[in-house]
């Protein structure tokens, strides 16, 4: 059981476009503070900052990071963990599946990371911990070779042994939380045990460096993802402790759902037609599609759409699917769609049962909606500010915070 007291609820700020140093400075003006001022007039409110690889370079920068500190210190924002998922661009026009790039096999990847442990390190008011949620090894097709897969993990290990050194020295805990994703390699709770008990358990590896495995890497529970993977959250995260992982963040998010028994002809043609307008160009939007005895994961949303009618007969719309787009966690239903808030709801309700008990776990939430810029016109808010200050009040409410 998890006292309100032990979180850390933010949000995370990739849904700033923030290439180089500058632009982070900027958002944390034009965005961070002001919606703090919104939540929190007179108080604090966390963040989950974003660097793309240069900006994290940059940033590193003994000048800018003292610069960045005293940033986020007077504007009242405790950047207690960071998004180390998307390493390039991901404000560009077309990120898709470049967003999984470069895998966890490759150098690029690990540099990346240690460069936000750097960061985060400098950044993190004393006595925290610290988590930075990761890629889930790479995208799944083509399924990547074994002697890939290794590589992957060989580069998590000496991750773990370099987070554990530093520990040892300053006393500064910091996790890597790795966040299964629809179609990727890890794709939910299931993929990510099993790749923990091949790769980084022994007898894979020595129980010494088993155990500084299971302390600096663990599990990002993203609970849109999870929703979209129809996973039973109380039997998951039940398997995720009773094999002595941890919980290194969760992100708060929600997917839409479509329940089609539930719709008459007339609303299943309005829910297609409301559905076209989330099938945008910029982010991957993974749909899974559950019918009696079948579940089938298909890669985009807008693959699926071109496909009807060949997919099957208006009235033959049965079952329900659950797509991969994190709209505002504040919406319960939006016209003929509904969302899958119902999960995070289910999330708080675990975590406040006594049961709720992991090795590791960081009390870290982050509010992860990142679509805003792409959701169709009638949802948004009308300002960003105004939409993820109403998302953060919504969460807190959940707790009387």
């Amino acid at each position: 059981m998890i006292e309100p007291s032990d979180l850390r609820i933010g949000y995370c700020t990739n849904v700033h476009a923030g290439r180089d140093f500058s632009a982070v400075c900027q958002n944390i003006e034009a965005f961070c503070i002001p919606i703090r001022r919104l939540v929190e007039p007179d108080g604090k409110i966390g963040v989950g900052l974003w660097f793309s690889e240069q900006s994290a370079k940059e940033s590193i920068e003994s000048r800018k990071l003292t610069h960045l500190k005293g940033l986020l210190e007077n504007g009242g924002l405790v950047p207690f963990t960071l998004n180390g998922f998307p390493q390039g661009d991901f404000h560009s026009p077309v990120v898709k599946h470049k967003v999984y790039q470069p895998e966890w096999w490759t150098r690029e990847r690990f540099d990346y990371t240690l460069n936000l442990i750097e960061l985060l390190d400098g950044l993190l008011p004393s006595e925290e911990v610290g988590s930075i949620s990761t890629l889930p090894i790479g995208w799944g097709s083509p399924t990547p070779s074994p002697e890939l897969i290794q590589q992957a993990a060989s580069h998590l290990l000496e991750l773990a042994d370099h987070l554990h050194r530093r520990f040892e020295a300053s006393g500064r805990k910091i996790v890597i939380a790795i966040e299964p994703e629809p179609g990727c390699f890890l794709s939910d709770s299931n993929s990510f045990r099993n790749f923990y008990t091949r790769y980084l358990s022994a007898p894979a590896i020595n129980e010494s460096r088993a155990a500084i495995a299971r302390e600096f890497l663990t599990l990002c529970h993203d609970i849109c993802h999870a929703a979209v993977m129809f996973e039973d959250q109380e039997t998951e995260l039940a398997k995720l402790a009773e094999n002595g992982l941890g919980i290194g963040k969760v992100q708060v998010s929600s997917a839409i759902q479509v329940i089609w028994d539930q719709l008459d002809p007339l609303q299943k043609a309005e829910t297609l037609s409301q559905l076209s307008g989330f099938a945008e160009d910029r982010y991957l939007h993974q749909t899974n599609i559950r019918i009696p005895s079948i579940t089938q994961l298909h890669e985009d949303l807008p693959q699926v759409l071109r496909s009807y009618p060949s997919l099957m007969p208006l009235d033959r719309l049965v079952g329900e699917w659950r797509i991969h787009f994190h709209v505002p966690i504040y919406l319960q239903q939006f016209g003929t769609l509904r969302s899958t808030q119902f999960e995070i709801t289910k999330f708080i309700q675990l975590m406040q049962s006594p049961e709720f008990r992991f090795p590791t776990y960081t009390g870290h939430l982050e509010i992860e909606t990142y679509a805003w810029g792409v959701l169709p016109i009638h949802l948004r808010s009308s300002t960003l500010q105004d939409g993820i200050a109403k998302e953060l009040l919504w969460f807190k409410a959940i707790f009387g915070r």
